[in-house]
């Protein structure tokens, strides 16, 4: 993951849901109109400032992991554990990818899939 706290001059690349580009735009963050209605941002270094995809992805997989959980017997109470801890750390880093999408005023940030 990280932060961009310089100010050095970058072109951001919109893209809607379906790949479709729907606008540029130059500065040391990405506009925030543009921002806020894309789907995918990259910059001129190709690198993702936004992913909309990844965050479906993880709650697919916090859906995949309640699943498992209810799946467990009882007596298995170790798996219970893991799979409790498991499902509170995605908690946390959807909770995470939620707020960075905000708005680039607070810096961008490149998010990964776990």
């Amino acid at each position: 993951m990280w932060h961009s706290g310089n100010d050095q001059l970058r072109e951001f690349h919109y893209y809607n849901e379906d790949g479709v580009f729907i606008g540029k735009s130059e500065g040391c963050l990405p506009q925030q109109d543009l921002f806020d209605q894309a789907h995918y941002v990259f910059d001129n270094d190709s690198d993702i400032v936004k992913n909309l995809d990844l965050l479906a992805i993880a709650n697919r997989k916090l859906k995949n992991l309640r699943q498992k959980l209810i799946d467990v017997p009882m007596k298995d109470i170790n798996r219970i554990m893991e799979l409790n801890d498991e499902i509170v750390q995605l908690e946390s880093s959807i909770e995470q990818m939620k707020k960075q999408p905000a708005g680039p005023e607070q810096g961008f940030t490149q998010v990964q899939a776990g």
